[in-house]
C-alpha cells in the first residue's frame, strides 16, 4: 500500500494526528528559520489573565508571531475565548535566539465552535471524537517539534476555600475528568516508531497502546516550582483539578460533588493536555519528556445559590494576578531550561 493511502487510513483513524503534527511543526520551523530562531524546547501555554507574559519577557523585535490560523490543520475557534489571542510565539529565553520558548497565547477550548480547513472553505467540527483531537492538537505539535518539557497556565475556581483561596498559585497534582472519558489517545503507532530503532522488539500495541496515568504532572518540574517559589517568598499549593467540558461555571451542587470525588480545582482546560502528551510520549520519568500545570485561582466556586459568577470578574482576578504569576512562570522556565543543560554536560 502506497505512504499516501497509509496517510489517509490513518487520518481517518486518529484526526489531528502525526502527519498533521508534523506538517504543522515543518511550517513552524520555516518560519523561525527566516528569524534566526531555534525550534524551541520548552513551551508554556497561556491560561486566562496571562495575555501580557510575551511583552513581559520577550522583546518585539526579537520574537516571531505566528497565528494560529496559518498553522497547517490548527483548529481555528469560530469566536476567540476571552483572554485568548490565537497566536503562537517563538521568543528567546535571556535574550539568546538559540534558547527559545514557545508560547501559546490562545488554547482551544472544547465548549467552542471548532473550525478546520477543507481546501479554502471551513466547516465546523461537530463529530466529539474530532473535537477531542482538536483542543490538545498543539500538544502534539509540541511533541513534533521536539520540545522537552511542556508547561501549562490556567485559571481556575476553588471548591476548596479551605486549602485554596482567591489569588493563590497552585501546581496541578493530578485531575478529574468528568465525564471521565479519553482524548487523544494515538491508534496510530507511528508517534512511538522511534522506539524500534532501540528496541527491535518494541510492540506499540503491547507496551503503550493501555497508558498508565500516574505522574501524569512533573513531580521533577515540581520540586524546581518550590525552589522558585521559595526565592520569591511564595507558598506554592497544590491540589487535584476537575475538568468540565464547559462552557458554564459550576452549580453549587456540582461543586460540592466536585469536593465528594476528591477535586480541587474546577477547570475547562489541562486536564485533557495531559492525557495527551502521555499518549505522546511525555512520560515525567527522568531526564526524559515532561507536561507540568500551574493553576491561578482566581475565584472561589459557587458554593451557594446566592452567588452568580461571570467571566469578567475571573479574567480580571486573572490580570490582577500577573504581576506574581507571570514572573514565577517566567523564572521557573529558566530554571528548566538550566537544568535541562546541565543535564546534557553530564550525559
Amino acid at each position: 500500500m502506497g505512504d499516501k493511502a497509509t496517510d489517509v487510513e490513518a487520518h481517518e483513524i486518529e484526526p489531528f494526528g502525526y502527519k498533521e503534527a508534523h506538517d504543522a511543526a515543518e511550517f513552524i520551523g520555516e518560519e523561525a528559520d527566516k528569524t534566526g530562531l531555534a525550534l524551541p524546547k520548552i513551551s508554556f501555554t497561556l491560561g486566562s489573565g496571562c495575555r501580557t507574559f510575551a511583552d513581559r519577557y520577550t522583546s518585539e523585535g526579537s520574537r516571531l508571531v505566528i497565528p494560529t490560523r496559518k498553522i497547517p490543520h490548527f483548529p481555528i475557534p469560530k469566536t476567540a475565548a476571552a483572554g485568548h489571542d490565537g497566536n503562537l510565539i517563538i521568543a528567546p529565553i535571556n535574550d539568546n535566539p538559540k534558547e527559545t520558548m514557545a508560547i501559546w497565547a490562545g488554547r482551544v477550548h472544547f465548549y467552542q465552535t471548532i473550525l478546520r480547513r477543507c481546501g479554502e472553505a471551513l466547516e465546523r467540527i461537530t463529530d466529539p471524537e474530532v473535537r477531542k483531537a482538536a483542543i490538545v492538537f498543539y500538544v502534539a505539535i509540541c511533541r513534533a517539534m521536539g520540545v522537552n518539557d511542556i508547561l501549562t497556565s490556567n485559571a481556575v475556581g476553588s471548591v476548596r476555600p479551605d486549602i485554596h483561596q482567591k489569588g493563590d498559585i497552585v501546581r496541578v497534582s493530578d485531575h478529574i475528568l468528568d465525564p471521565d472519558d479519553d482524548f487523544g489517545v494515538p491508534e496510530d503507532s507511528r508517534w512511538f516508531d522511534e522506539k524500534k530503532t532501540k528496541d527491535p522488539k518494541y510492540d506499540y500495541a503491547l507496551t503503550d497502546y493501555f497508558y498508565g496515568q500516574g505522574n501524569l504532572y512533573s513531580e521533577e518540574i515540581h520540586a524546581l516550582a518550590r525552589e522558585v517559589a521559595a526565592e520569591m517568598g511564595m507558598d506554592l499549593k497544590e491540589g487535584v483539578l476537575h475538568w468540565r467540558k464547559g462552557r458554564g461555571y459550576e452549580s453549587p451542587t456540582m461543586s460540592r460533588a466536585i469536593r465528594t470525588k476528591g477535586g480541587a480545582l474546577a477547570a475547562m482546560s489541562t486536564a485533557t493536555e495531559a492525557q495527551k502528551a502521555r499518549t505522546v510520549g511525555y512520560s515525567n520519568r527522568p531526564r526524559e519528556r515532561h507536561f507540568a500545570a500551574f493553576s491561578n485561582v482566581t475565584n472561589v466556586a459557587q458554593l451557594d445559590h446566592a452567588q452568580v459568577l461571570q467571566h469578567g470578574e475571573v479574567s480580571e482576578a486573572g490580570r490582577e494576578k500577573e504581576d506574581i504569576f507571570n514572573p514565577f512562570m517566567y523564572k521557573l522556565i529558566q530554571r528548566i531550561t538550566r537544568e535541562r543543560a546541565l543535564q546534557q554536560v553530564q550525559q
